[in-house]
């Protein structure tokens, strides 16, 4: 049941790769230029409900504290090497950013597609031990990287179709580079399934989270003209928080909800066994 699950998740990963559509769209496309820095920010506030649910069980799984704030930091440091050796896994969403690969041409369009990939089979890494932890936490991951994967792909749709490629084009690479996220689906349910990487996985997942957070989404003073505009982000931050927390609470609700029910049955059956 839960490779069906991690296998669905993967799949609505896949379709967010057509996010980039909304920019065929003359409407959305200027409400997206407009407001996209606010909904990174907002995925700032789930990413760190996430990651926080993954470092929680990071800590109840390990057999020590230490241990448990070792591996984050490996996972932390380790997605800062993989930025560093190759910087195209690293979304620039920031319309003011002035990076090469958003100059343009071909040759950088190329190496974001690569690094896109790489991103990909990371995020897939990821799925498999949230989901063989709990569903709860397997749905709030896929939450996170879902809005983090439409807006790296809105960013990435907007560099290829800079660099000349075609609508249909751009479309179609960032729909296929996407499905590398079932390379990192595999790999990782092969290691976990029998519980024995399930504490790394989920400990570097964590850092690897915790990494985008800072890295990427938070809003930063120094990209803000004024202290009005930081305070605003920063607000949608807190709401991105506040949305992803009562979207966990539900989830874990639910799930304790139906746990339980299905004890209460599982009750019931002996009950009447014992009877007979």
């Amino acid at each position: 049941m839960e490779f069906i699950s991690i296998v669905i998740a993967g799949g609505m990963v896949m379709l967010a790769s057509l996010a980039g559509i909304l920019f065929t769209h003359k409407v959305a496309a200027q409400f997206l230029e407009e407001k996209l820095s606010y909904l990174v920010s907002f995925s700032a506030g789930v990413f760190l409900v996430t990651s926080g649910a993954l470092a929680l069980e990071v800590f109840e799984l390990a057999d020590t504290a230490l241990i448990a704030v070792v591996l984050i930091a490996v996972g932390y440091v380790l997605a800062w090497g993989l930025e560093y050796l190759i910087p195209e896994t690293h979304q620039h969403h920031d319309p003011d950013c002035d990076h090469d690969h958003q100059h343009g041409n071909k040759k950088n369009a190329r190496k974001l597609i690569v690094g896109d990939a790489v991103h990909n089979v990371a995020d897939g890494i990821i799925l498999a031990p949230a989901f063989l932890v709990s569903p709860a936490l397997g749905m709030a991951v896929t939450v996170s990287i879902l809005i983090h994967e439409a807006l790296q792909e809105v960013s990435e749709f907007f560099v290829l179709r800079q660099a000349g490629y075609s609508t249909k084009r751009a479309l179609t690479i960032n729909f296929l580079t996407s499905s590398t996220i079932f390379i990192g689906i595999g790999l990782s349910y092969l290691a976990v399934v029998n519980h024995d990487l399930e504490v790394l996985l989920l400990a570097l997942a964590a850092g690897f989270f915790l990494h985008v957070v800072l890295h990427d989404l938070i809003p930063k003073p120094h990209h803000h003209a004024d202290s009005a505009g930081f305070a605003k982000h920063l607000l949608v931050l807190v709401v991105g928080l506040a949305v992803m927390s009562l979207v966990a609470f539900a989830i874990n609700s639910e799930h304790a909800h139906g746990e339980g029910e299905h004890d209460e049955h599982g009750k019931e059956h002996h009950d009447v066994a014992l009877i007979e």
